[in-house]
């Protein structure tokens, strides 16, 4: 698999010439611009999304760990979180866990090794107290009284005593 110095090589430029093509940086005569291009056709490069992502710092990646995605509430959950992610750019990664905590200590360890840059629990196994060994961005899909964790839900008790009282 071809690197960027191969590029280089071939196209007769420095790796920071390459580097800048890659990267659409304006700087760049049209001539070395084009033989970077061929070089790269000719090699038949394709860019080591990990290694943009080491350099950039994130992921661009958002992890969603849920029970399952069977249930038409989680469906309607993911549904809006995607439509959302799509809006900013981000892309998801899905962590199906069946409340099984190792499944749910799985994500939380993709978040640690910057495969993603945050995790929302959409609900989960793990006490927040457990949640608190780790580190990065969480966000809840519900109730929590601890103030490390930002939380998003619906006030249940309160829609449940509305929709009795409705039908009574």
């Amino acid at each position: 698999m071809a690197n960027i110095k191969d590029i280089a090589e071939k196209a007769g430029v420095s790796v920071t010439t390459v580097s800048r093509v890659i990267n659409n940086h304006p700087y760049v005569s049209e001539d070395k611009r084009k033989r970077v291009f061929e070089a790269m056709e000719s090699l038949e490069y394709t860019r080591n999304i990990h290694a943009v992502h080491l350099s950039k710092g994130f992921s661009n990646m958002i992890g969603v760990v849920l029970p399952t995605v069977n249930l038409p509430y989680f469906a309607e959950l993911i549904a809006g979180i995607a439509d959302a992610a799509a809006e900013s750019g981000v892309h998801l990664s899905l962590f199906q866990t069946n409340y099984e905590v190792q499944k749910e200590i799985f994500a939380l360890s993709q978040l640690k090794q910057r495969q993603v840059d945050g995790l929302i629990f959409c609900s989960k196994a793990l006490a927040d107290e457990k949640l608190m060994e780790w580190e990065g961005p969480i966000l809840l899909c519900q109730n929590s009284d601890n103030a490390r964790f930002p939380t998003i839900s619906i006030p249940h008790q309160e829609a449940f005593r509305n929709g009795s009282d409705y039908l009574i």
